[in-house]
């Protein structure tokens, strides 16, 4: 069976690489560390090219005090992409602002033609997502939001070390939001997020934010939240950290497979970005047509493929009464993008899936 993903790790890697770094940890007790943390947070920053970085305990709560550093409250919109995860609009309404759905390109990324015919008074903020590890036209998108005095926020989860004109993405923004959930490139064991921007005052409010709207440890600014990064996950992630570019390599080599292997299969289309842009591959996701009987067909074959997104955010029941009517490709591609295994599989492996997918469109 090719497993989608395989999060478990060996017991020579445990034994040699993890165990060692968390046995101090449990030793000394110091499971709520500012070392280990501002350790990882020194590394983020000095990666995505920022001057500051704060981890929390979530990619949401990274969008969510990201959003309220920025001011937005009540009856604000923000202007974002329905095929994301839900934690993109989630973050937006638990401030009880308005996430306003743009339709995306066929890159499955925000159309930035589609966000001026959207803003309205009431608009504070443009969100894109850097779904799949690609990243979005973020030159057009800031050049809109300059004209109409917006803030941008970049939706970073699954795009860490993306590159959008050299530079990485947690830098094309005000503020962007990273995850560290254990499905992503940049991994932790538990949830995990972090937020970059180069706006100091934007990084203090998050800093207190995260630890109860603590000033230090005696005197509180305002009512805050505990959402700080253990020091378990940080220690981790200090480790992987320094794996991070063999396993961005290794998925663009096998994105680069399955790109060559599928060209010729008319009934299939791949991502194509643009030159200038470094897709890390998070997921590697293609439209296909007939979605559902391939993927029972891969299925039979043992090969375990996702889709991301099956539902689109405006079609969950929350978000079911925003407008929708101009979501032509977010509708259609919602229907025929399919995700096939990139993080475990090898390069035979890749060879088999596309096989069977070529037998399968050879046998209609």
């Amino acid at each position: 069976m090719i497993k989608y993903i395989d999060l478990g790790i060996s017991s020579k890697e445990y034994e040699e690489e993890i165990s060692p770094l968390i046995k101090d940890i449990f030793l000394t007790g110091q499971f709520i560390s500012d070392s280990y943390v501002k350790e990882f947070e020194d590394k983020f920053k000095n990666y995505c090219n920022t001057k500051y970085a704060v981890a929390l305990n979530s990619g949401t709560d990274a969008l969510i005090f990201a959003l309220m550093s920025l001011g937005i409250g009540q009856d604000d919109e923000v202007i974002t992409v329905s095929n994301s995860f839900i934690a993109t609009a989630n973050a937006i309404s638990y401030l009880k602002a308005k996430p306003i759905f743009a339709d995306i390109n066929d890159n499955l990324l925000i159309d930035y033609k589609k966000i001026e015919e959207l803003i309205t008074p009431k608009t504070k903020a443009i969100l894109p997502v850097h779904l799949m590890g690609a990243v979005c036209d973020m030159d057009e998108i800031n050049k809109i939001a300059k004209k109409h005095k917006l803030f941008v926020i970049e939706d970073a989860a699954q795009s860490i070390g993306s590159t959008y004109k050299k530079m990485k993405t947690g830098s094309l923004s005000d503020i962007a939001c990273f995850s560290l959930h254990p499905l992503k490139n940049l991994s932790g064991i538990t949830d995990g997020g972090i937020v970059t921007t180069n706006n100091k005052q934007l990084a203090s409010y998050i800093k207190k934010i995260r630890n109860h709207g603590l000033k230090n440890r005696d005197f509180q600014e305002f009512i805050g939240r505990v959402s700080r990064l253990n020091s378990i996950n940080a220690a981790i992630l200090n480790h992987r950290f320094d794996k991070l570019e063999n396993i961005i390599k290794n998925r663009i080599e096998r994105a680069k497979l399955y790109n060559d292997l599928l060209s010729n299969v008319q009934e299939i289309k791949t991502i194509k970005m643009k030159s200038y842009i470094k897709h890390t591959y998070h997921t590697y996701i293609i439209k296909a047509e007939k979605r559902e009987k391939l993927q029972e067909y891969l299925q039979n074959k043992g090969i375990e493929t996702k889709i991301h997104y099956p539902i689109s955010i405006h079609n969950q029941k929350p978000f079911s009464h925003i407008n929708n009517q101009h979501l032509i490709n977010t509708k259609k591609f919602e229907k025929n993008i399919l995700t096939l295994p990139i993080a475990n599989i090898t390069f035979d492996e890749i060879r088999y899936v596309c096989k069977c997918i070529n037998e399968f469109y050879k046998g209609l």
